[in-house]
């Protein structure tokens, strides 16, 4: 037997987030696609999948109406801030944002048959026609008196240029010209709110609906009514037979008006309007019946010639695909969820996903694409959700109706109800069901076990059967949050507010042991599959384990910082996994009691969670209304790190041999790729060692991103100035083979300057100040030489790279403060400092103080002590004639020579400043004064002044 796997790593495989709150929605012309009105959004649904694949943020301002151009080529948004965007489809790009100059909301759009001109009409009883190709309005139209409930274009508008549009109970035409409109009639008979115009194929006749309870025909001839049809239902839109399609009980060029509609009672029906007869009735509603009342079922009908497909939009936020000819329904979509409080997987091979979504109806989605079927069978919401732990086509459903209902799931995605359990006095908040049994906890605080053995299977038209209850026990002091059943199915556990847990005796509901430690309410309880534990999760985000021999707890696992809503065990009971309040999933080691991950995908408190039966998938959902599917992927990421590390050790070899052949090229290309910065610095010296023209070479075959991230080695390199050389070779080469327009393309180029250009200007800053200095010991050396006057030798000027290459910074100059000015000589100094100091033979004495260095030379040689009578020039009595003892220029040179040993002993970085060291004073000889034995001593006065006989 293998040897088990730790779980530990979960990703996101899909994640179903809310994508349509509006009335209506948009199709593309492929059918492979829909537009949806979400809120502050406009969300693209793949229809195949049921996944958003696309999504159009509005920063924020609320979406009140959308509109797909009949060519798909533009998407205009309408937003309540009265702006109008027009974006490009499908890549969903924003070409332009204008006002629409309405004072209130646009409410409705509707585009031309050529993709051109677009109608708008808003709450503020005005209407307008752009021409989104000239970008610019073309007409208002005027005459109107309330909100608009629809618009269109006549379908030929070179042969009839007119508008029509709806503003309460009345019909409004107008006919466009050059420049002007103008209002043609109106058409009054409704004495409600029109909500829906079809035009006939013939265009000789307008069939208009509202929530007056009736359709009337109108003759664009003469404008009159022709036939007003009861259908005694309010209606939000109407479809009239496509061309060359069937309605059921209609038929093709018969000469009648065939129309679809469905009212405030659900049920679909098709009505002959030009006889004012009903030819066909569904014989159930598509979706149930609300007990509030509520204006109409559906919001928009519409056509879709590629599905070939009749679409409902439904008050409850979901999308119904019905085929034409027999009206049925094969594909529902659901576009809002609202609160999520329990999930399962259901059916064999976990192909469905059963949830409660706080309402009466369960919603079944179909694991493959992601259409649900919503199911009519409790009268409150339904909180909680319970799996056959054999039989996975069965499952259980409690409600706030006070009853439990037993489901099978079929093979179409629906599923019949077997039995209720009736027998509660309040709410029913959790159940469980089990092998021949099902225990129910409710509020009023009792467990009821339900003997299930007796239940068959039944159809759609069979009569609902009643459990039998066997015992009823109470329980607790407060509400019953959590019930499961040991695997053996010997033991019941209950978890309740009052912040115990209770062990029960499956058969007859006795206590056996009572769960105390928690400081605060418990909301789930879990049995371990494999050795006799049990896991509860409580309010005070910890996670305990209890052991059934004794009931004692024997671990705590804490991470949480708020309530742990729900358990379940995996890895053959040595994890567990855990979902909180506050919207995060945990992995768990129950032996290490160590945390292996953290998801954070929802936002908001978690309620939901279920494990598929190979513990690959789980799902979670919360009041985020936001299911996600996750998967493990724990040996997926181990066989990438093992691949990964293949290929590390074989790319590594190659660089390896690369660089033993001195193929330098491809060994960069490759120590770029495996982003090992200190290789590449490596291989950039070899190929300057080689000669300069060979980098620009090497450069110019690398691609786009190679470049960039030598680029970012450069900046990592420019940090240091023994690397800077080779840093800015690189950067000098990139810049002089390329322009700025090329330069633009590369990834991060802003944020690559901003890393080179401060160490760049520093670089620059110290090189020529030791270029400076090297002009400066220069004209020292020849104002301290010993033999005649030399000519003061100026350096050739040269340009930034050729100072970067002829001054080399591999080995700055150390600088210490005890030796700063010793007489034995640094292996880091320059060679010329080295020969100036040698020339100038400093000696220091580190017991006198040096002046500050703001004081000027007159002051700084007052202050000095020299073993010589003289005053400036020539010694007198000496035979070493025309040889300088004591001079300015040797007092500028000394100055000058401090200068130059603290600011060229920067440190390597060039980041941190030297500390000034301590003043020291200087006695300065020449050479061959240092033979001579002067004739007069020199006697100091006090006052710091010397005494001689040549002193005026």
């Amino acid at each position: 037997m293998s040897k088990l796997t730790l779980k530990s790593n979960y990703a996101v495989e899909a994640k179903h987030e809310p994508y349509f709150t509006g009335k209506c929605v948009q199709v593309t012309n492929d059918g492979n696609s829909l537009v949806c009105e979400c809120e502050d959004s406009v969300a693209v649904v793949t229809l195949a999948t049921g996944q958003v694949s696309g999504k159009i943020s509005c920063e924020e301002d609320v979406v009140t109406c959308i509109s797909l151009a009949p060519d798909n080529s533009s998407l205009i948004v309408a937003l309540r801030s009265t702006s109008i965007q027009q974006y490009n489809w499908p890549v969903l790009e924003l070409q332009r944002s204008f006002r629409s100059y309405h004072r209130g909301p646009v409410t409705v759009m509707k585009w031309d048959a050529s993709s051109t001109l677009l109608i708008t009409g808003a709450a503020d009883s005005s209407a307008r026609v752009w021409d989104l190709q000239q970008k610019y309005c073309t007409h208002s139209l005027k005459g109107a008196s309330g909100v608009f409930g629809t618009v269109m274009f006549d379908p030929d508008l070179v042969q009839r240029p007119r508008v029509y549009g709806s503003a309460g109970n009345v019909i409004h035409i107008w006919t466009l010209s050059a420049g002007s409109s103008e209002l043609l009639t109106s058409l009054r008979g409704h004495h409600s709110a029109v909500t829906s115009l079809e035009m006939t194929i013939d265009c000789h006749h307008l069939v208009s609906c509202g929530l007056d309870r009736v359709i009337i025909l109108w003759d664009l001839k003469t404008f009159e009514n022709k036939r007003v049809v009861p259908v005694l239902e309010s209606l939000s839109s109407i479809l009239l037979q496509p061309c060359n399609k069937v309605f059921p009980g209609g038929q093709i060029d018969d000469g009648h008006i065939y129309s679809l509609c469905v009212g405030d009672k659900g049920i679909p029906s098709v009505w002959q309007v030009d006889t004012g007869r009903q030819v066909w009735k569904a014989s159930a509603p598509l979706l149930p019946v609300p007990s509030e009342d509520s204006a109409s079922l559906i919001n928009q009908l519409a056509y879709s010639p590629a599905l070939d497909s009749v679409i409902y939009t439904t008050y409850d936020h979901s999308v119904l695909f019905a085929n034409v000819s027999t009206l049925t329904v094969w594909k529902q979509l659901a576009g809002y969820n609202d609160k999520i409080l329990d999930v399962i997987f259901a059916g064999h091979g976990d192909t469905h996903l059963v949830v409660a979504a706080n309402s009466a109806q369960l919603c079944i989605y179909s694991v493959k694409d992601f259409s649900c079927r919503l199911i009519q069978g409790h009268s409150a919401n339904i909180f909680a959700l319970s799996r056959h732990p054999t039989q996975h086509e069965l499952f259980a459903s409690s409600s706030h109706d006070k009853t439990a209902r037993l489901w099978c799931l079929e093979s179409d995605g629906t599923a019949v109800c077997l039995a209720v359990a009736v027998g509660h006095t309040l709410s029913v908040g959790c159940l469980v069901l089990s092998q021949g049994f099902m225990v129910t906890g409710s509020h009023d605080m009792c467990l009821k076990r339900w003997n299930t053995t007796s239940v068959k299977p039944r159809t759609k038209t069979d009569a609902v059967e009643s459990l039998p209850s066997t015992h009823t026990e109470k329980a607790h002091e407060k509400d019953i949050n959590s019930l499961c059943v040991s695997v053996n199915n010997k033991l019941i556990a209950s978890g309740s507010q009052d912040k115990t847990a209770k062990v029960w005796d499956s058969s007859n509901l006795s206590l056996l042991g009572i769960l105390r430690g928690h400081r605060r309410g418990i909301w789930c309880v879990q049995f371990s599959p494999v050795e006799e534990l049990l896991a509860t999760g409580s309010a005070d985000a910890t996670i305990k384990i209890w052991t059934l021999s004794d009931f004692t707890n024997v671990s705590t696992l804490e991470g949480h910082g708020v309530s742990v809503m729900k358990l379940s065990w995996v890895s053959q009971g040595q994890q567990l996994i855990s979902i909180g309040s506050d919207g995060l999933m945990k992995l768990w080691t129950v032996k290490t009691r160590q945390c292996l991950q953290t998801c954070d995908e929802h936002n908001n408190r978690l309620w939901a969670l279920a494990v598929s039966s190979d513990e690959s998938k789980l799902v979670t959902g919360g009041e985020d209304a936001t299911l996600i599917d996750w998967k493990d992927v724990t040996q997926e990421e181990k066989e990438k790190e093992v691949e990964e590390a293949a290929r590390l050790a074989a790319e590594e070899q190659t660089l390896l041999n690369l660089i033993q052949d001195k193929k330098w090229a491809k060994a960069l290309g490759i120590a770029v790729r495996l982003n090992q910065p200190f290789r590449g610095l490596k291989i950039i010296k070899e190929l300057l060692s080689e000669g300069h023209e060979t980098l620009p070479k090497v450069l110019g075959s690398m691609r786009h991103d190679q470049l960039v991230s030598l680029l970012h080695f450069a900046s990592q390199w420019n940090t240091k100035t023994k690397n800077s050389y080779e840093a800015q070779c690189i950067l000098h080469t990139v810049l002089a083979t390329h322009s700025p327009e090329d330069m633009e393309v590369f990834r991060d180029w802003k944020k690559l300057l901003e890393g080179l250009l401060p160490y760049t200007e520093r670089h620059f800053r110290r090189l020529s100040a030791l270029y400076q200095s090297a002009s400066i010991l220069n004209y020292m050396s020849s104002s301290l030489s010993i033999g005649g006057a030399r000519s003061v030798m100026q350096p050739e000027a040269q340009d930034n790279l050729q100072l970067l290459r002829s001054i080399s910074s591999s080995s700055p100059i150390k600088c210490k403060e005890e030796n700063i000015y010793s007489d034995k000589e640094s292996e880091d100094e320059d060679p010329s400092i080295k020969a100036a100091v040698k020339d100038s033979i400093m000696v220091v004495d580190s017991q006198d103080e040096v002046p500050e260095a703001e004081e000027n030379n007159g002051e700084r040689a007052n202050k000095m002590e020299y073993s010589v009578e003289s005053d400036e020039g020539i010694e007198r009595d000496s035979d070493m004639h025309g040889i300088p003892v004591r001079s300015g220029d040797d007092l500028d040179a000394n100055f000058m020579m401090e200068k130059i040993i603290v600011e060229s002993s920067d440190d390597d970085t060039g980041e941190r400043e030297v500390p000034r060291a301590k003043e020291l004073k200087v006695k300065s000889y020449s050479s061959d004064q240092l033979e001579l034995k002067p004739s007069n001593k020199v006697k100091r006065k006090k006052g710091g002044k010397t005494k001689n006989r040549h002193n005026k």
